[in-house]
């Protein structure tokens, strides 16, 4: 008969081990718990700011697309130019 093996409801794993949370002491446990939520978060950060990018993106798009030269205040030099002198 084979020895059946239970699975950790909640694990932690290194470069080389994966631990069963629920068998470290309460501070590890606690910190687990902690370490679930920031990641949770992180993630949900990630997402929003991969939004907020592509937002910003289009409104560029928007505004490159008004742009008129009788809104120059201070034009830049090509950068053609720059490298020709």
């Amino acid at each position: 008969m084979s020895e059946q093996q239970t699975e950790a409801r909640h694990t932690y794993k290194t470069d080389d081990s994966l631990y069963d949370v629920s068998l470290l002491n309460e501070e590890a446990r606690i910190s687990f718990t902690y370490l679930v939520e920031v990641e949770a978060e992180i993630q949900a950060l990630a997402k929003r700011i991969g939004v907020l990018r592509a937002a910003a993106s289009k409104f560029h798009e928007g505004i490159q697309g008004a742009v008129t030269d009788d809104a120059i205040i201070i034009k830049e030099p090509d950068k053609e130019e720059e490298a020709g002198e």
